[in-house]
This record gives structure tokens, sequence and C-alpha cells, in this order.
């Protein structure tokens, strides 16, 4: 423990003072070994000797200037080495029992550091924030000036590190020249890289395929623009996946070449969104809302996000429209966006026009609301614009409601 402590005292001081305390160390070392005598047929005590007079008269040509000729090896045989020689350098070694470090000053705690000592610990420490490294690291820099929201990624387990051990101009920048040739506006480079940060972990030749596959497919440079900024994780499904569900839709919407293009460029969250969540809200448009093929098609071309909502909200909105307000599948079908409207305040509206008898949806009769109208726009232009009535009155039914 003793020898452990001093080693680490010595690495702990600077390299100058460090070499100095080493040299009287070995110079009292030897002082000690000059009067402890080896006893008779003892070879370790003389070669001990041997090797600290070697070492000293090595050190002693060095200061001189002199060139080392030769180095005894530890090895040779002790008789090569003359006595007299020995005895001689033994008795001219100092004396005293104690390290003199009286000239030697040493630093004091709350010296200023002029070293550089960076390399002593790991430069990238665990962390869950990037605000620890905004003044070190370049590529949290220059993400921060492409306007990406960064904080978004905290919450995402091993994000920031995998980011603040991102070289920009080898991780980065490559992705970010590729994403400009896509037709990638620079103002939307931020929202695309907070949205998808993944994209750098994906190589840059499948990337490049994926694109090649829609230009093979008569998809021009502005709708892969357009469909790459509306979804940036279309980049991170393989080609493969891709056909597979833009063949879906084709096939059981009996859509054209054109008409999947559309789709695409129109809703291309909806064509990566999960498998089995689209092919349920098939099932239930097709047999619980009972729309023919015909009609299904034109829902989807019409207001594609009808297949993203939650199946069990999206049959309650049919449910009470069809039921309760009398909306025939040929109304819904032209304006489909009240499937999509919340059931409360689909059903706080109609109820309120039933209250003010004004609840008239048919077209070819007078005093006609139009369904589109009734769920769209605040409640004050409800009031103004359909109800013909102040939102006071609105308000103070909603409590009875």
């Amino acid at each position: 423990m003793p020898f452990q402590r001093c080693c680490y005292t010595l690495m702990s001081m600077p390299r100058s003072v460090t070499i100095n305390l080493i040299a009287r160390f070995i110079s009292k070392s030897n002082g000690l070994n000059q009067r402890r005598s080896p006893k008779k047929g003892d070879k370790s005590g003389t070669n001990v000797e041997i090797f600290n007079s070697n070492i000293l008269s090595e050190h002693a040509k060095a200061d001189n200037g002199d060139t080392l000729r030769s180095r005894h090896n530890l090895n040779d045989n002790v008789n090569t080495t003359p006595s007299c020689y020995i005895q001689q350098t033994i008795t001219n070694l100092p004396s005293e029992d104690f390290l003199d470090d009286h000239d030697i000053t040493l630093p004091k705690p709350l010296d200023t550091c002029t070293e550089d000592i960076s390399d002593i610990g790991p430069y990238l420490t665990p962390t869950f924030t990037f605000a620890k490294y905004a003044n070190k690291s370049r590529t949290v820099q220059e993400l921060v000036k492409l306007g990406v929201s960064l904080y978004k990624f905290e919450s995402k387990e091993g994000m920031v590190d995998y980011i603040l051990k991102l070289d920009f101009e080898r991780d980065v920048k490559p992705y970010i020249k590729f994403l400009h040739d896509c037709g990638v506006p620079a103002n939307c480079l931020g929202d695309f890289l907070t949205k998808n940060p993944n994209i750098f972990k994906q190589d840059m030749d499948d990337l490049r395929t994926r694109i090649r596959y829609l230009r093979a497919h008569e998809f021009n440079i502005d709708m892969i623009k357009t469909i790459i900024c509306k979804n940036p994780n279309w980049l991170l499904y393989n080609t493969k996946d891709i056909d597979r569900r833009l063949g879906y839709f084709q096939s059981n919407f009996k859509l054209s070449g054109n008409e999947v293009r559309i789709l695409t460029i129109k809703a291309p969250k909806v064509v990566t969104y999960k498998m089995l969540h689209l092919m349920g809200n098939t099932f239930t448009i097709k047999e619980d809302m009972d729309f023919n093929r015909k009609q299904m098609k034109q829902l989807l071309l019409t207001l594609p996000r009808i297949w993203v909502k939650n199946r069990e909200r999206l049959f309650a909105v049919f449910e009470y429209a069809h039921n309760e307000m009398q909306l025939q599948h040929d109304i819904l079908v032209k304006m489909p966006h009240i499937l999509l409207c919340r059931k409360s305040r689909l059903q706080q509206r109609h109820s309120f026009l039933v209250e003010m008898k004004k609840a008239q949806y048919d077209p070819s009769k007078p005093m006609y609301v139009s369904p589109r109208a009734l769920v769209s726009g605040t409640d004050v232009e409800f009031c103004i614009n359909i109800a013909k009535t102040s939102v006071d009155i609105y308000n103070a039914f909603l409590k009875t409601f």
C-alpha cells in the first residue's frame, strides 16, 4: 500500500518534478545499499549493486553529453565488472536517508492548471440532455443551426448518446446533401431530422435504391419531395415493404397506376401505417358500415385519413350519423369529413339544431344545412353561420345537454 500511494502521488505531479524525485529516490536507494553488505555467497545482493551502479554510470554519462556506448545486461556474469570499480562507485554515492525535496515547489490546490488534462477521463460521459455538450460537440451545434429540436430526442432511450457519437462531417453531412438532392428545402431539414433521426442509421446505398424505386414507378422529383416531406419515415422502409403496401391498396380497391400515385402523394403516412390497422378499418367500412367497393374507393381517394382513425370511434360516428341524423351512404361519401368528427361534437351540434328545428340535411328541401359545415369551424362560427343564433344560447344549451 505505501508503494501504491507513492506511485499515485508521483503520477499526479508535474513531469519535471516527478523526474527529479525519481532521480533522488534512486540515489537514496544506492546510499542504503552502501551500508548493506551482502553475505558471502549471496549473489542477489551483488546483482543489485551492479544494477544500481550501471544505472548511475549511464545517468552520469547522459548528463555530461557523452554517448552511451554499451549497457550491462542483468544476466551477465558478475565477474565481468571489476570489484574495485563497484566499491569506488558505492563510496561516492550520497549517504542521506531521506529525500531532500526542500528545493522543489509543489503545486498548491488552488493554483491554475496550465497542463492539458483532457485525456485523463473519457470525452463523453453518460447524460440525459444535450446541454452538457452544447459547447463541445460540433454535431450538436450544427444540428441546432439546421433547426433540429434536439430536446425531443431526450425522451427516446439511447438517442442522446447516439447523436453525440456522430461525427458531423462523416456521419451527418452526407445525409443532409442526399436530402437536399431529393428536393427537401433547406428550411424543412430541421423538421425532417427531428421526425426521423434514425435516417443516420440507414445505409446510403439503400436510401438511393428507395428513391430509384419511386422513379421507376413514374414518381417525378416533385412527387418524391412531397412524399418524404409529408412522411419523413418513408425512407426507413425498404422497397419490398413499400411495394407490398402499394399493391395492397391497388388490388383491394381496384386502383389504377395513376390513382396509386395520387393516394401516395396525398397520404404517404397512410401507406406506411400499421398493416393490421389498415386491414381492420377496411373490414369495418365494408362489412359493418356496408359501403360497396366503389364507395370505398371514393372514400379512400377523397379522405384517406379515415383508414388511420380508431376503428371503434369510426364506427360509433358512422352509426350516429346514419341512424340518428339519417345521412345516407351517398351523402357520407360526398362529405366524408363527418366520419372524422368526434361523436360528442357531432351529437351536441345536431341536438341543438333539432332543438332550434333547423336540422334539415336534404339538399332538395328549403333550410338545407350542409353536414360538412355542421362539423367544421368553431362554436362561434357554427352559431353565426348555421344556427343563426348567439353563442351564449348555445353554451346555455350545452349545460343542459
